[in-house]
């Protein structure tokens, strides 16, 4: 779509590819993990009105140890429960972050701007850019990604070429547990 203790198969993973630039995805990695819940905004299509929807994001590590797992789900009216999946891959070296559907496999990937390690305090915040499609137009595509130890924002920005950005979706998350000691 963050854990408190260290995911032992992160651990793992982690042993596995000691490379510096994988311990800032490693890091990420760790905040983003675990359940969260809150809700769903997007501009809709054709009313070019705001919807809020419930919604709830699980996040774990793939098996291969390199990416994540989202599972969102959100309430979209009555009987219709909407769940979507896609595999989260980091490559801190490249700047890349790439979001793979697992309904139809498409890949989007956008170059990563302002990324930092975490704070002491567990924040951490970095800004997305690349294209993607909305209404088979081709779009500039802005996300700026917020994590902290009990909330995740992500805010998607678009615009067609010469015109300004304009909010086009966004998830307001906060971490179904709370942080045991407050750290990830």
């Amino acid at each position: 779509m963050v854990v408190a203790v260290f995911v032992p198969a992160l651990a793992i993973a982690a042993r596995q590819t000691p490379a510096p630039q994988n311990a800032l995805r490693d890091q990420i990695y760790s905040a983003l993990t675990g359940a969260w819940t809150g809700q769903l905004e997007y501009r809709d299509y054709q009313s070019d009105e705001r919807v809020v929807l419930p919604a709830w994001l699980e996040v774990k590590p793939a098996a291969d140890g390199r990416a994540l797992e989202f599972v969102y789900t959100y309430d979209d009216g009555p009987a219709k429960t909407v769940t979507e999946s896609s595999t989260v891959a980091i490559d801190t070296t490249k700047r890349q972050f790439t979001i793979t559907s697992k309904r139809d496999h498409s890949s989007e990937i956008y170059q990563i701007e302002g990324l930092a390690p975490l704070t002491p305090n567990g924040h951490l915040q970095f800004m997305l850019a690349g294209t993607g499609t909305e209404n088979d137009q081709r779009v500039d595509v802005r996300i700026r990604i917020t994590i902290d130890r009990s909330l995740y924002q992500f805010k998607k920005e678009t615009r067609l070429s010469g015109k300004e950005f304009k909010f086009r979706d966004g998830y307001l998350l906060t971490r179904r547990a709370p942080v045991p000691g407050g750290q990830h």
